[in-house]
């Protein structure tokens, strides 16, 4: 896990502070999220605050308990005195539905599987209640190379498992292989785990939120020009440079069993 003053924490997931849903439209375009109540049942169509067509969940469980504008769920005991309201954190909470879909092999221990297991003890805890849930549009290439080489990252958004035989000659020298695959979905993967790191930062920058969560970031130890670690694209350190455009310094803690070496 990553956690950064003011926010972001990751491991093998993300978490990032968000804003009001008023101020989406501040958003510079690659970072504006999109709603996304939580949910088990099936996506349906709906419509971004950009006008942009995405995807928003229907709410299972939004009626099973009222909430209040404290941002404290109504089951919970009554807040005391005039600093409990001052003293919430605004957070914002980054997923996609999408993100359980890939897979890097039946016996690969990598399971993005487990974002949408932790997802669903979220909504049925009801922890979604105590923050604002976003939908994040997939980062683009361009998001990614402050940090990644570009011909790397052209790799990666090319490369699939039925046109492997067009790039063996670069797979070893990215560490493709039984560790870090070619799988269905690669690059998208890599831009939805990305985006709610970048964007997370973003949002912590304009101060439009305290915490941000991603679960499905982390990916501490993808090198420029390499995959390591069932990683391709080292968001944590792409939040960590966003953040610097408005901090002098980041305090990165890593809760992994292994040091971020990206």
């Amino acid at each position: 896990m990553m956690t950064v003053s003011r926010g972001v924490s990751t491991g093998g997931q993300h978490a990032l502070c968000s804003g009001r849903p008023r101020r989406w439209s501040r958003w510079p375009p690659q970072f504006a999220p999109q709603f996304a109540p939580p949910t088990r049942a099936s996506a349906v169509s709906s419509f971004d605050s950009l006008g942009g067509p995405c995807r928003r969940a229907p709410s299972v469980v939004e009626s099973a308990a009222p909430r209040d504008r404290s941002g404290v769920g109504a089951s919970s005991l009554p807040a005391r005195g005039p600093t409990s309201r001052a003293m919430a954190k605004r957070v914002a909470y980054f997923y996609d539905p999408e993100v359980g879909k890939f897979s890097y092999g039946d016996s690969h221990p990598m399971k993005p599987l487990r974002v949408q297991m932790t997802h669903n003890l979220v909504v049925n805890y009801g922890l979604y209640r105590k923050m604002e849930v976003f939908r994040p549009k997939p980062a683009s290439a361009k998001l990614m190379t402050p940090f990644h080489d570009e011909g790397y990252v052209n790799f990666l958004s090319t490369v699939a498992p039925d046109n492997m035989h067009e790039y063996l000659r670069f797979l070893q020298g990215y560490n493709i292989g039984e560790e870090n695959p070619v799988f269905d979905g690669l690059f998208e993967f890599c831009q939805l785990y990305a985006s709610g790191s970048i964007g997370g930062a973003y949002r912590l920058n304009q101060k439009w939120s305290d915490v941000v969560v991603n679960w499905a970031g982390g990916m501490a130890h993808a090198k420029k020009s390499e995959a390591s670690g069932f990683g391709y694209v080292n968001d944590v350190v792409l939040g960590i440079l966003e953040l610097l455009k408005q901090h002098q310094r980041v305090l990165y803690v890593d809760l992994d069993i292994h040091h971020g070496d990206g």
